[in-house]
């Protein structure tokens, strides 16, 4: 399926998806975000992403190197790339950010559409995004957004047990595909 199957017209405005996407390798990552925003910007999103400190550089690279045009998109104040507070507790996470997501729904954006950094799905970095995108969930409740978390199973996670976790969280897992997601549990939005 393609991500505007799995993420249908009218999500984000009449429902606000959750959804987590598993993929393979760090290689996947910005194809998979690059289609995620593309599709955000054509039912027009607000796009926002997230990125680690120190990593805003090679995550615009890896943007433009999947097709999405960034410049274009920062120039129409579309698209906001930031780093995110890492060193926030997570029920204090989102707060940067909510005031910039309201003005800019408030601008006439149908949602915002956000992802962030990916992280793996074992070991402490797991459990300790899974607090945080609790958190920015329970922020983001009741705004018309479309949310993305990536995570990066590689060769130290299981993709079942994995999708067993964070279907708990999120109202949809997908599986990045070369062509574009597959839907592994929850529901297609």
């Amino acid at each position: 399926m393609s991500l505007a199957d799995a993420i249908p017209d009218g999500a984000g405005q009449i429902s606000c998806p959750h959804l987590a996407m598993l993929v393979q390798s760090a290689d996947e990552l910005h194809p998979a975000l690059a289609a995620f925003y593309s599709l955000g910007a054509s039912r027009n999103g607000w796009l926002l992403h997230r990125s680690l400190p120190g990593g805003l550089a090679a995550d615009r690279a890896g943007l433009i190197a999947a097709g999405l045009d960034v410049e274009a998109l920062e120039a129409a104040e579309r698209l906001a790339l930031t780093e995110v507070p890492v060193t926030e507790p997570p029920e204090r996470w989102a707060e940067p950010f909510l005031p910039l997501i309201d003005q800019r729904l408030g601008d006439g954006y149908d949602a915002v559409w956000w992802s962030r950094f990916p992280v793996g799905v074992t070991g402490r970095e797991f459990d300790v995004a899974l607090d945080y995108d609790r958190a920015w969930d329970a922020a983001m409740h009741g705004r018309r957004a479309v949310s993305l978390c990536l995570y990066v199973v590689g060769t130290h996670g299981s993709e079942a047990g994995a999708a067993e976790q964070l279907a708990a969280m999120h109202d949809g897992v997908l599986r990045a595909t070369p062509g574009g997601a597959e839907l592994i549990s929850g529901r297609a939005y």
